[in-house]
């Protein structure tokens, strides 16, 4: 239940109206098998050749792997299969370059015939990883309002008086690693989402301290893709963002 002050009554019906399902992720340093949902560590590998390279040919950062199948059901996403994100591996966390989302709709839990080490661990710059440690990601299914870091609030919000706008900013001001719902802009809206482009936030991962996870100074990172894309479970056309105080 949206909790608002009692002067704010009178918005609730147009926040309610804007409530999207969303998982909140959660870290707990961890080994992970292969196949597990997880920030850092081994990606789901049945062979080095399989490892995405970005575009200087060099192995690309992993970032997290989300097995669907762990996580509550969202509207669209797939249910079973592994979802996994690699950017650009530079110093300024692949910024302005192509990401890659790879589905991986089987997956075998035999041991034997997976890679247990990353491939490519020697040519992580540990100064340069967004995260400190692997981590073992759980899900806590939610519901969330618009948030006050999107355009779309000063316009549902038009006509409302300062004081009370501050106060609302407060109150819906929603960050924390997640998939769906809404993104938190720490610094200018992306376009792509802001416009419908590419509405549906894919995944969201911020600051955390037991994964020891931060993009820059207190920043963030998203990942976005059009609904259709989504529900065709095509992840070959995702944008990415991230950006920091």
């Amino acid at each position: 239940m949206l909790e608002l002050p009692e002067k704010l009554e009178h918005l609730r019906e147009a926040i309610t109206a804007t409530l999207r399902p969303t998982n909140v992720l959660h870290y707990t340093a961890a080994s992970t098998k292969p196949w597990e949902s997880k920030l850092g560590g081994c990606p789901y590998l049945t062979s080095e050749s399989d490892y995405p390279r970005g575009v200087a040919g060099e192995p690309m950062m992993f970032l997290a792997q989300i097995n669907l199948s762990e996580m509550p059901p969202l509207p669209s996403f797939p249910t079973t299969g592994l979802l996994q994100f690699y950017i650009e591996n530079n110093d300024y966390y692949g910024y302005d370059e192509p990401c890659r989302v790879i589905y991986l709709e089987d997956y075998t839990t035999d041991e034997s015939r997976l890679l247990t080490a990353h491939p490519y661990a020697s040519q992580m710059d540990e100064d340069i990883l967004p995260y400190e440690r692997e981590c073992r990601i759980t899900f806590e299914a939610d519901e969330m309002p618009l948030s006050s870091t999107n355009e779309a609030f000063d316009r549902l919000l038009k006509g409302v008086d300062a004081e009370d706008r501050d106060e609302l900013y407060s109150l819906l001001y929603t960050a924390e690693s997640r998939m769906g719902g809404y993104p938190d802009f720490i610094q200018n809206p992306v376009e792509v989402f802001e416009s419908g482009e590419k509405s549906i936030l894919l995944l969201q991962l911020d600051c955390d301290d037991e994964a020891g996870l931060m993009f820059g100074d207190s920043g963030n990172c998203q990942f976005f893709i059009a609904e259709e894309d989504l529900k065709n479970h095509d992840f070959s056309d995702v944008a990415y963002d991230w950006a920091c105080c």
